[in-house]
């Protein structure tokens, strides 16, 4: 009961994220149709006959062919259209204009909303984070599936999404140009932004009223960057942060991974070196009384920190994905977070702790040595880590997602049973195989004693016979005498 209670909790925070993005015009006419199915099919049809020359019809569905479907035991697909039978609905009822949403895991609690100008790949697709009730059953887990399908092909995605939000009208209508829509949902309401990428920006609003607080800090953050000189892709204009969008750009950490791949081990070590090497001379280095593990309450030997570099603005989300290398310098974006008198090794540590490709190329505890981190280091640093995540992560939303784990573990269990089965199955057939041997050892041995010993007999038997020949020969009674005498 207390799980769906914070559910529901949930769903009332981020019911509206499904809309709340949408560029609303006020000289449009529209109707929203939520939960569209076989079920109120006729509602769309009324819709179609009453909409206004202006008008548009936004339509908010479950697909028939969904992952989400397929994963989940509790999903009444029977109700529901695929996207070719709603296409088919939609062009016999006149509204052949549209365009085609695709939000994840669904249209209740959206987290991101993908387009057919910006589909997921096995990177994005993991913004896909589905909360479960307490006893919802998923048989697997989504973002694997996807992840199958765009490993085929990334066009597939539309055929098998969650979910769809179709933009549709009878008459041709501009496109908003809006390319991808996303909401941190794991965090506090108080840091809660909606990003959208529309042309070719980036937009950052508050999710809530809560938040605003939050984009003023990535304001004054943006300030401190442009303070120390270091470029930075990001700008603001009263309460949306803007940013220059880098469609045909790959970040530093794709960069690298391509150096690596093609042997260009010694330019990688140079780009590491360099961008912490800028950070480290521009980010003000100091000699705090009082540190970020002070003010974390992390205990420490004072000599576990005294080859640390502390410096004045621990700005300490510029990690690889969070900077792009464009002729030859660092531009930096999407810093929301900020703490002083922070060591620039734990920036370091951060930028290889979460991007788990780069360290299948580098050794990372050899990089980690480069930069006079110890082993005292990176204990401390883990501790600061989850420090700095708990202030910023929503406990509730966490458990709900991570409630996935024991749902989903049913079948895991039973894949691993069967696994387990397997595995003791052939142990059990090597065992008898290997028994099977030894008998056949067993038995060619025996064989081959009784083969000897019958030999042996024959030959035991042919030396008596001789034996007793020579005793009745002319010869060997004659010597008879001879044979006492040699006794004596």
């Amino acid at each position: 009961m207390e799980n769906n209670q914070d559910f529901k909790l949930l769903e009332k925070q981020i019911e509206n994220n499904i809309t709340d993005w949408y560029p609303f015009k006020d000289d449009t006419d529209y109707i929203i149709l939520k939960d569209l199915s076989k079920e109120n099919i006729k509602e769309l049809e009324l819709s179609a006959n009453n909409l206004k020359e202006n008008g548009k019809i936004l339509i908010l569905m479950d697909n028939n062919l969904s992952v989400n479907s397929i994963c989940t035991n509790n999903i009444d697909k029977d109700k529901l259209f695929n996207r070719k039978e709603i296409e088919n609905i939609l062009d016999k009822n006149g509204l052949i204009y549209r365009k085609f949403y695709y939000p994840l895991p669904d249209c209740k609690m959206t987290n991101v909303i993908f387009t057919d100008k910006h589909l997921p790949d096995r990177e994005t697709i993991t913004r896909n984070i589905k909360f479960y009730k307490e006893n919802e059953i998923e048989k697997n887990a989504q973002n694997n599936e996807f992840k199958k399908i765009l490993g085929q092909d990334p066009n597939l995605f539309k055929i098998f999404a969650n979910s769809f939000f179709i933009e549709c009208s009878k008459n041709q209508f501009e496109d908003n140009e809006i390319e991808f829509v996303s909401f941190s949902n794991m965090r506090k309401e108080e840091y809660r932004i909606k990003t959208i990428i529309k042309g070719d920006k980036v937009y950052k609003q508050a999710g809530n009223d809560l938040s605003k607080g939050h984009i003023e800090q990535i304001k004054k953050n943006i300030d401190i960057l442009n303070e120390v000189n270091l470029n930075t892709l990001d700008r603001y204009e009263d309460t949306t942060i803007i940013s220059s969008y880098q469609e045909n750009r790959d970040t530093l950490d794709k960069n690298i991974i391509d150096k690596l791949k093609n042997g260009q081990a010694d330019d990688v070590k140079i780009l590491i070196n360099d961008l912490f090497k800028e950070l480290k001379e521009k980010l003000i280095i100091v000699n705090p009384e009082i540190n970020v593990f002070d003010k974390y309450e992390i205990k420490y030997e004072q000599k576990n920190i005294e080859n640390l570099t502390f410096i004045k603005y621990g700005l300490w989300d510029t990690i690889f994905q969070n900077i792009f290398f464009i002729d030859d310098q660092y531009f930096f974006y999407d810093q929301e977070w900020v703490e002083e008198n922070m060591p620039i090794e734990f920036i370091i540590y951060r930028a290889f702790k979460y991007n788990q490709e780069l360290q299948n190329f580098l050794d990372v505890q050899e990089i980690y040595k480069d930069f006079n981190i110890n082993e005292e280091n990176l204990k401390l640093f883990a501790d600061l880590d989850n420090k700095l995540q708990e202030k910023t992560r929503s406990e509730l939303n966490w458990k709900l997602h991570r409630n996935s784990i024991n749902m989903q573990t049913i079948d895991n269990i039973i894949q691993n049973l069967k696994e387990e089965s397997n595995q003791k199955e052939q142990e059990r057939k090597n065992i008898e195989d290997d028994c099977k041997k030894l008998l056949n050892e067993k038995d060619s041995r025996i064989k081959f004693l009784e083969d000897n010993m019958e030999q042996t007999c024959n030959l035991l038997r042919q030396k008596e016979e001789e034996i007793e020949r020579m005793k009745n020969s002319t010869s060997w009674k004659i010597t008879e005498p001879l044979r006492k005498i040699r006794r004596l």
